[in-house]
């Protein structure tokens, strides 16, 4: 149960990337049990098609989406079609996300490209089609997926470190620029998991002191910090000690913490999903 007041969100507008499985889905059916009407955007229709009945069967409003984030045009026109079909979009959660992990030198040159497109570039394109409307009315809440990758670095996987970190410092960046721009109504949580059994990361092990993290239990997690309008939501606890850990410690030992933790060695064994 939450331990704070929450949003009524009945009646508001929830779109979520990605979100015909994992955590997206399950972060779209918390709101739509609150009464909210939710809008799921997913590259995979087959998916798609059976979240949206399945949510529809329970009496949920839903609406859904084809969309390829990646195509900014697509992004730019779906967006608009949501606002006549649907109406004005109070929460986007930005979710969508992949991995391409191997060594740097051999993960091609369009797994690279593609990574970024969807983990990081999306993202802009998402924020920049539902922004002004917020602006406009100067309210509107943005739920930014990033990870603890983002916070730190893993060998194995240096374009989804990347990606990610870019997400955790544009969430920020916008953030701040909207409270300067007397934009206080606009509100940005940004969410930094370790590893989540969503598939993605099958194979990995678990770094120490860092337990795999149950898409239900992030779901919730997800949706408290929105509720609070937490800036972070930063999980297992070893999570929150990153930025800290990091700031304090020389480089070469931090390092060897990671080594001994488990954490820069935890992809020497990733294999992810057959589908990626």
């Amino acid at each position: 149960m939450l331990k704070t007041e929450k949003k009524d969100v009945r009646g508001k507008v929830f779109l979520v990337t990605g979100g015909a499985m994992g955590m997206g889905r399950l972060t779209a059916e918390l709101f739509a049990r609150d009464g909210a009407r939710v809008v799921l955007w997913d590259i995979n229709e087959k998916e798609l098609e059976k979240t949206t009945q399945e949510m529809k069967e329970r009496g949920w409003e839903v609406y859904s989406y084809v969309v390829d984030v990646t195509d900014r045009a697509k992004v730019y026109e779906t967006a608009e079609r949501v606002k006549q079909e649907v109406g004005f979009v109070d929460i986007v959660m930005n979710n969508a996300g992949i991995i391409k992990g191997g060594a740097f030198v051999d993960v091609p040159d369009e797994d690279h490209f593609r990574t970024i497109d969807v983990n990081f570039n999306a993202y802009m394109w998402v924020t920049k089609a539902f922004l002004p409307d917020m602006m406009r009315r100067n309210e509107g809440y943005f739920i930014n997926v990033a990870s603890a990758a983002g916070l730190t670095y893993v060998p194995l996987m240096a374009n989804y470190c990347a990606s990610k970190a870019a997400v955790v410092n544009f969430t920020d960046s916008l953030r701040l620029e909207m409270k300067r721009k007397g934009y206080k109504g606009i509100k940005f949580t940004c969410v930094c998991p370790s590893y989540v059994k969503t598939g993605m990361f099958e194979g990995v092990k678990a770094p120490i002191a860092t337990p795999w993290l149950e898409p239900e239990d992030m779901a919730n997690r997800i949706y408290e910090g929105f509720h609070k309008e937490k800036r972070f939501v930063r999980a297992p606890f070893m999570v929150k000690l990153v930025p800290f850990l990091r700031g304090i410690t020389p480089g070469p030992i931090y390092d060897v913490a990671s080594t001994i933790l488990g954490i820069s060695r935890s992809m020497e064994t990733w294999t992810g999903r057959k589908e990626q």
